[in-house]
């Protein structure tokens, strides 16, 4: 077998300079989450199947079924939603709702992988459980632009309802079934535009009447302002519209309202996402420099899918990123950071009698915190500083034989070249005003 059919196909190794990126990445998300206010949750890799199927439509083919050693029918979880329905089902009396969570966690689907795509990839996710109010609609809009401006990404979130949808249908005089094929169709606009879904719906044998009502639907566009009017001319007659077109305003006049960003946030009749699942509003989000990845963080309003143990349905909204799929996103546009290690005070070895030295040393700054690497062995200093020099680590620290006589030790600012020596009981405390740690 060749070294390139090691790894299965889908799947990924993160060597450690990727993996400081990555990590970095999933720290900002986190602190993003939980600026609004969000808790973590976790739950296990592996559920019942039973759990599992039969809740994600035509994704059912993509879930990982296996029977384990107890002849348990099991399966990798797809997501974290449906395991979060069950989080509430379990301890519904041990949580306080509404309900704000969020989760970090490996998901998995034996799906194609493409650009972006994979079989095995962590997901974050944040949601708002038993809420209906505007303001959780706007909260998860914010929060996603709020994590992309965070990771320095400009973005465009852009929104539409399902109401408004279903408006279209109504006005169309389709039946259920052909109305989710004809939303199917319109879901592939990004892809391949007005003609490609045009040319669907011509050989799907939809009638010109419906044909002429689409077309006009596809060519509303503009403003926030100008796209609600547009609806406004040609869906009004719906009864779903006025529902779906109250929820648009209000997300739009409150986001004016409450931040500086409002050009960030575009509502967009062809999102058209998650037919079987979401029942209000419903969002994705693009990279203004990198449009044709895709979206990066995607969601919207499922209040039919979370049930409480006494039967209730709670509406609930949340968001999903693919962190990994992000992660590529933001490779693809130069937007992660070189980060080559944590280390922040490499300790030179110059001779290996002196490693408890550099050990005591070491254990003085780690217990306030500093990250400390000694090197292994005792080797040309020139090749020790190039080593900690190529690993952009900021601060090395060189203790050989005079040094030691005179109780001191010379510091070197990797950044700027300066050399400074430094009394060794002084040391924790001038690499610690460095390091800027209190």
């Amino acid at each position: 077998m060749s070294l390139n059919n090691l790894l299965l196909s889908g799947f990924q190794d993160f060597l450690p300079e990727r993996m400081l990126q990555r990590n970095a990445l999933i720290a900002t998300a986190r602190t993003c989450f939980e600026r609004f206010g969000f808790l973590a949750q976790d739950t296990p890799c592996v559920e019942r199947a039973e759990l599992l199927l039969g809740k994600y439509g035509e994704g059912e083919k993509l879930i990982y079924s296996f029977r384990d050693h107890g002849n348990r029918h099991v399966s990798l979880r797809y997501d974290l939603t449906v395991p979060l329905g069950r989080i509430i089902k379990m301890y519904a009396n041990e949580i306080s709702f509404p309900y704000r969570r969020y989760q970090v966690g490996m998901v998995w689907r034996a799906d194609r992988p493409g650009k972006g795509r994979y079989r095995e990839f962590m997901q974050m996710d944040a949601d708002i459980v038993d809420d209906d109010s505007v303001l959780t609609d706007v909260e998860i809009l914010l929060l996603a632009n709020y994590l992309m401006e965070a990771l320095s990404a400009q973005a465009i979130v852009r929104f539409n309802c399902r109401q408004i949808l279903d408006a279209l249908v109504e006005v169309c005089g389709l039946d259920d079934n052909t109305g989710v094929n004809l939303m199917r169709i319109i879901d592939k606009f990004d892809k391949i535009g007005k003609s490609g879904v045009m040319s669907e719906l011509t050989d799907a044998g939809f009638e010109a009447e419906v044909m002429d009502i689409v077309g006009k639907y596809l060519a509303i566009n503009g403003t926030n302002d100008v796209v609600l009017q547009g609806l406004t001319d040609l869906l009004s007659s719906a009864s779903t519209f006025q529902p779906g077109f109250n929820r648009l305003s209000e997300i739009v006049s409150t986001i004016k309202q409450s931040e500086g960003s409002a050009a960030s946030f575009k509502i967009d009749p062809t999102i058209a996402r998650g037919l079987n699942y979401y029942t209000g509003v419903i969002f994705e989000t693009t990279l203004v420099d990198n449009p044709d990845f895709g979206s990066v963080c995607s969601g919207g309003r499922y209040d039919k899918l979370i049930e409480h143990p006494d039967g209730r349905l709670l509406p609930t909204i949340g968001l999903s990123i693919g962190i990994d799929r992000l992660f590529a996103a933001m490779e693809s546009l130069n937007k992660m950071s070189s980060i080559k290690t944590t280390t922040q005070v490499f300790i030179v070895n110059f001779d290996d009698s002196a490693i408890a030295e550099y050990l005591k040393l070491a254990n003085e700054l780690r217990r306030v915190a500093v990250k400390v690497e000694i090197f292994s062995r005792s080797t040309k200093v020139a090749k020790q500083m190039k080593i900690a020099n190529n690993r952009n680590v900021p601060l090395v620290l060189l203790m050989g034989p005079d040094e030691m006589s005179q109780s001191q030790v010379v510091l070197k600012n990797m950044r700027t070249g300066v050399q400074t020596v430094v009394n060794r009981s002084d040391i924790v405390s001038v690499v610690s005003k460095a390091l800027g740690i209190t």
